[in-house]
């Protein structure tokens, strides 16, 4: 880490302090002030409101507006919001908010929430987001999605396609090179030490899940150090078949006193034998908890059984200048119907440029499946995104969260500028404190814990695994289900009814966000 020289310039309302790494604004005194600033994609207009002939002249009423100074096209733009929105008339007659310009780029993907890319004017890509960056990223999926990526940016629909479809064969065919298709694992403890680190158990009450990478450096034998990488390849045959599986063998006393391991016929017994005692009326309102304590009543004795679907691929083939194909190694083939599956899980985000009458007939899993598609219909389109969730409507964007909410009435002022953004500040009051006195209630508190504490459990491991093979943890699907446009919807949440004033839980959506940055925060960590 770089040494960072200080300078005590005293009390000053010049100067904020930004002495963090993440676009987090942080005061002198620790305080975090501002959160996650994001800035704005705009495009440019054909015609420009000011020009040369008609510049717009700068009141200088915000921080980077000199007053008096010509502005033409988009500077012009920007000086006169700054003048009008970010002026010092709120500001307490100081000068301290403005506005500018990051940069200009030519060409403008963006793919979802805080995942983008930008064609800048010296021909370089700029790439931001884990959809189509991440030093996890196996090889195979970097090189299609560097170059994808830039054709896209370029506008040119047919070329993506018919590069998709030759990608497509390639990895069907097994022609993708196996140093390209490897995963990666580093070794950051010694074999020892992950063994005992198996045994301890998560914060759900679970043992820890296994690495795969570490279960070959142990069956296979390998004398291996920390810092070490090891490569290996899934060799499954099926999508389903993930690296490393953990099988718990569960058994129990049987009839004539003897042990028997469990199954699910035998547990479906212990559930109706037991259901009635966990103040449920049916054996489908219990819920993982209940089952889970259930079933630990019976178990005399657990074995733990580990499957590997995956191979070392030895260091030779990875630090070889050449492209070694399965073909030329005996008994070393990936499985292929999983990394098409990856693969297209990676390329789905991308569709976002194609228009939604072709976007759901693009990806294919055989190459005898290939589609054709017109010059026209492969033109890029925007506006189209691929959820709902990933594009805010103008009055979504306008409408302020509750936390703003909750900070302007904390002060008892009215923040600035509502009307002319056509803002209902008195009925956003209303309906904030309507919610606030429902998320007040025992019942509202209860099912929120439940979320939060689910929540709380995810892991990368399994952030890998839905990304991967779409695995979801039963301890998430006990709160939410996947619904068919692939998004998130929390099973219960309780709201208010108008009518009675009391609580009914409703199918709706409960706070997206919260799942965002939750897995914004793991796959972070990761990185």
């Amino acid at each position: 880490m770089s040494k960072i020289n200080s300078k005590n310039i005293g009390n000053t309302p010049e100067y904020v302090y930004d002495i963090s790494l993440d676009g987090t604004v942080v005061n002198a005194l620790g305080c975090n002030i501002i959160s996650n600033t994001d800035g704005f994609n705009f495009q440019m207009p054909e015609i420009f409101r000011y020009t040369d002939e008609h510049p717009y002249i700068g009141k200088g009423l915000g921080r980077n507006v000199k007053k008096g100074k010509e502005y033409t096209k988009v500077e012009a733009d920007v000086a006169e919001f700054e003048d009008m929105y970010f002026n010092h008339a709120w500001n307490g007659g100081i000068n301290k908010s403005g506005l500018g310009i990051d940069e200009y780029c030519d060409a403008c993907i963006q793919f979802a929430r805080k995942n983008y890319a930008d064609l800048m004017p010296d021909g370089k890509t700029k790439k931001v987001g884990n959809t189509i960056k991440s030093r996890k990223m196996s090889g195979y999926l970097e090189k299609f999605i560097d170059d994808g990526v830039n054709t896209l940016l370029h506008g040119n629909g047919s070329k993506f396609l018919e590069s998709y479809y030759d990608y497509i064969s390639k990895i069907y065919n097994y022609q993708i090179p196996i140093k390209d298709i490897a995963s990666k694992g580093k070794i950051k403890k010694t074999l020892k030490e992950y063994v005992a680190d198996c045994q301890t158990l998560t914060k759900a009450g679970n043992k820890k899940s296994r690495q795969a990478w570490y279960e070959l450096a142990l069956r296979d034998g390998l004398n291996v150090n920390v810092s070490d990488t090891i490569y290996y390849i899934n060799v499954g045959t099926k999508k389903g078949h993930s690296d490393v599986k953990k099988v718990t063998h569960q058994f129990i006393k049987g009839d004539d006193g003897e042990e028997v391991e469990l199954t699910n016929k035998m547990k479906s017994e212990l559930f109706k034998r037991e259901f009635d005692n966990y103040g449920v009326s049916t054996i489908k309102e219990l819920n993982s908890a209940a089952k889970k304590e259930i079933i630990k009543k019976y178990v005399i004795r657990e074995d733990e059984e580990v499957i590997l679907n995956c191979q070392v691929v030895p260091n030779e083939i990875i630090d070889n200048d050449k492209d070694i194909l399965c073909s030329d190694v005996d008994g070393l083939e990936y499985n292929s119907e999983k990394y098409i599956e990856q693969f297209n899980n990676r390329i789905k985000p991308l569709l976002v440029c194609f228009s939604p009458d072709i976007r759901n007939r693009i990806l294919i899993t055989n190459p005898d499946d290939r589609q054709y598609f017109t010059e026209d219909e492969a033109k890029l389109v925007s506006g189209h995104p691929n959820k709902e969730t990933d594009q805010d409507t103008y009055e979504a964007l306008m409408t302020p969260e509750k936390k703003e909410i909750g900070y302007w009435l904390k002060i008892n002022e009215e923040p600035p500028f509502v009307k002319e953004c056509g803002i209902d500040w008195d009925n956003l009051v209303t309906e904030y404190k309507v919610e606030k006195e429902k998320e007040e209630t025992e019942l509202f508190q209860a099912e929120d814990k439940k979320y939060l504490e689910a929540l709380n459990k995810l892991t990368k491991k399994d952030v890998d695994a839905f990304e991967e093979d779409g695995e979801i943890p039963q301890f998430i699907l006990d709160v939410v289900s996947l619904d068919t446009d692939m998004r998130f919807r929390f099973n219960k949440i309780p709201t208010m009814t108008p009518s009675t004033g009391g609580l009914v839980f409703d199918d709706i959506s409960y706070d997206r966000n919260i799942i965002i940055d939750k897995v914004d925060d793991i796959v972070s960590d990761a990185e």
